[in-house]
């Protein structure tokens, strides 16, 4: 049964599993946050670091509530046990591996008290590696349509929010995102049937119900490193999660003609990008996926040689134009 929600209140679920080198950071990042009204429930899954170590030095602080599984339950089981158990207005999954600003809940309560509609704020996150060297922005690889509505703080309706998912996941980080609970009465929980794009199913639910506001200031700390949950699953699984998912959402929304057709050639277009690889691991996986793309979307792989074509050219565009490129690089140089 849920928590009834203390009004104004932030929890931020701490999903803990196996990740103690980067636990210090994520809970003084946590502990250190200007907006004062906030829980913050940790869940240690069973590890087997010392990352229950790492958190006993933080059981005593006020703000730290920490639970302790018998069992191991994965990250999506522990994340909802996390909302069922919040007492918090406002719901925050604080990814154990990530960090933040002081000011990030600060910032995400006041947009989403400026806009009643909203049933989720996000913001720009900056992507560190292990050793936290900035890598980049995530803003700077979004689609132009994206970059130009999104230059400064602003409220996306529904419809707009899911016309920017269905081309990629802009928000490419739950811990960015703070989320009404009210939501997940309204639209559920994480869902259990993906394991990668959990998160982004979700987002697509709340869009279809809330709007959304975004922050245009990168907040969040989005770590990359070679145990992430994206990196550690098999192609096979991840780009059967995006068929699925967004071929499944190209039949949900209220679309044009225009852009059905639209965004069914991206998906083709993701799935070349795959094939067309120096691993070739996609064509190994190709029975499969084209078996999964026929049963969700027939009308999708009219668009496959379309999108196979465009991957190519672009591919050889570059390997073209390297060379060039570097040989002007050079000359310029002496």
């Amino acid at each position: 049964m849920s928590v009834d929600a203390k009004p104004g209140w932030v929890t931020a679920v701490v999903a803990s599993y196996n990740h103690a080198e980067f636990l210090v950071k994520r809970m003084e990042s946590l502990i250190t946050q200007t907006y004062q009204d906030l829980e913050i429930l940790v869940i240690e899954d069973c590890s087997t670091d010392n990352s229950i170590d790492v958190l006993r030095g933080y059981q005593c602080h006020s703000k730290v509530n920490l639970i302790v599984r018998e069992t191991n339950g994965g990250w999506v089981t522990v994340s909802n046990q996390g909302v069922e158990m919040a007492t918090g207005e406002f719901v925050i999954f604080t990814n154990c591996d990530d960090d933040c600003d002081p000011r990030l809940i600060q910032r995400l309560v006041a947009a989403m008290k400026a806009s009643p509609t909203a049933g989720m704020a996000f913001c720009r996150s900056a992507l560190v590696d292990e050793h936290d060297n900035l890598l980049g922005d995530d803003f700077t690889v979004r689609e132009s349509s994206f970059r130009a509505r999104c230059s400064t703080d602003t409220l996306l309706s529904g419809a707009e929010m899911s016309r920017f998912l269905l081309h990629s996941c802009v928000i490419p980080n739950l811990s960015a995102a703070l989320i009404r609970k009210e939501c997940f009465a309204i639209v559920g929980n994480l869902s259990s049937s993906y394991r990668v794009c959990c998160d982004w199913e979700l987002f697509f639910r709340i869009a279809a119900r809330y709007d959304v506001a975004y922050i245009a200031e990168p907040l969040n700390r989005f770590r990359q490193h070679a145990a992430t949950i994206r990196s550690v699953t098999k192609e096979r699984v991840v780009y059967e999660e995006y068929f699925r998912l967004l071929l499944g959402q190209i039949h949900l929304l209220d679309l044009t003609w225009i852009e059905r057709c639209r965004f069914r050639l991206h998906v083709m277009y993701l799935w070349s990008v795959h094939l067309l690889t120096p691993s070739k691991g996609g064509w190994s996986n190709f029975p499969y996926h084209f078996e999964r793309v026929l049963d969700l979307d027939p009308l999708a792989l009219l668009f496959f040689v379309p999108s196979l074509v465009l991957r190519a050219a672009r591919v050889l565009g570059k390997s073209l134009v390297s060379p060039i490129a570097s040989r002007g690089a050079v000359s310029g140089g002496k």
